[in-house]
């Protein structure tokens, strides 16, 4: 049995969950330079911290990610050798459900045998990790379980090797975004949310019931499909939108065509809503975006006027990262910080 703790640990949330390789002292750590890195089917997205500052960020596209890397190394000239990584992925999953109680030896084997039960894959195929969120009963605990095929995580840590550089975690997207929720709303337990991540080939929406996850899913809608709608509509080619949006340029006329894509998502996202209101007996109080589409002036309100909900985009800067060398009045930072929501909360 190979659980996740060896490459893919579940990182912190807001004291929940204890990190298994180095806890949560990234932001702590004594080496001068540190990094994290979203690696997006799209883009290489990360941020570089000098004595627990950012010093320097960076977004790539991600055609050959040994490469990618290589060329942000050399360009960057950053002399760190070992990084977190944030991954998403149709391979990782985040799954919740009920779990008889019990001691966490006997556990970690229970769960194992029990995986077929939750995923599509075979448990010898995938790292996994957990966390037990609640108890439900004197019997049951509520679990959260982390896992990831062991093929994917494997070609990842291989495309660090050549650089000599050492991955200290790999985490999950999602969960890197509850991470980065709680640290900023976490004392908040009366309220509902939903935080929408905008992905380059599909998108994850995630519950968050009074400051726990309820519920992780994927969605069919993604930044590549809104660019080849638009590049359709302009007769431009998804390149030349996509450095528009990129420059913030065709907002509002970008925002006209995107519309009815937009509603048919929220269809989608609707009926996770209304599963979790006859679950909870509770409705949504607020959504919240992020990704690449989220820095696009106005979307919030096509979300809000299809979900009839308040819509705003996440609040992406964690409470300990309050200071910068240079980017914190950089306009193009600024712009961009909604595509880096995921490696703040890879390092929150």
């Amino acid at each position: 049995m190979e659980q996740l703790k060896q490459y893919l640990p579940i990182s912190q949330i807001k004291g929940k969950v204890k990190t298994f390789l180095s806890g949560n002292n990234f932001l702590k750590t004594k080496d001068e330079v540190s990094v994290g890195i979203n690696i997006g089917n799209r883009y290489l997205k990360g941020l570089v911290l000098r004595q627990g500052r950012i010093a320097d960020y960076f977004l790539e596209l991600n055609q050959d990610l040994p490469v990618t890397l290589k060329k942000i190394w050399s360009e960057r000239k950053i002399s760190a050798r070992t990084v977190k990584v944030s991954v998403k992925n149709p391979s990782c999953l985040v799954r919740y459900f009920p779990f008889p109680k019990m001691e966490k030896k006997k556990l970690e084997q229970a769960l194992f045998y029990e995986l077929n039960k939750h995923i599509p894959f075979s448990p010898e195929e995938v790292f996994f990790d957990y966390y037990i969120l609640k108890d439900i009963s004197p019997g049951e605990v509520m679990i959260l379980l982390a896992l990831a095929k062991k093929d994917f995580i494997n070609s990842i840590l291989e495309a660090f090797k050549p650089l000599g550089l050492a991955v200290s975690e790999i985490n999950l997207d999602s969960i890197c975004l509850i991470n980065l929720f709680l640290d900023r709303f976490g004392d908040n337990k009366e309220s509902n949310a939903c935080i929408l991540d905008i992905g380059s080939s599909f998108s994850v929406m995630t519950i968050i019931n009074k400051g726990m996850p309820f519920i992780t899913r994927d969605v069919k809608f993604s930044t590549k499909e809104i660019v080849e709608i638009a590049a359709r509509t302009k007769g431009i080619s998804p390149e030349e939108v996509e450095k528009e949006l990129l420059g913030l340029n065709i907002v509002s006329e970008f925002l006209e065509i995107i519309q009815g894509s937009v509603s048919g998502l929220c269809k989608e996202m609707k009926s996770s809503f209304d599963y979790f209101e006859v679950n909870k007996g509770e409705h949504i109080d607020k959504l919240y975006l992020t990704g690449g589409l989220a820095s696009i002036k106005g979307i919030e309100k096509i979300f809000a006027e299809s979900l009839d909900t308040d819509v705003e985009v996440l609040p992406v800067s964690p409470t300990a990262l309050k200071q910068f060398d240079h980017p914190g009045s950089d306009k193009k930072f600024n712009s961009l910080k909604s595509s880096l929501a995921v490696v703040f909360g890879l390092l929150t």
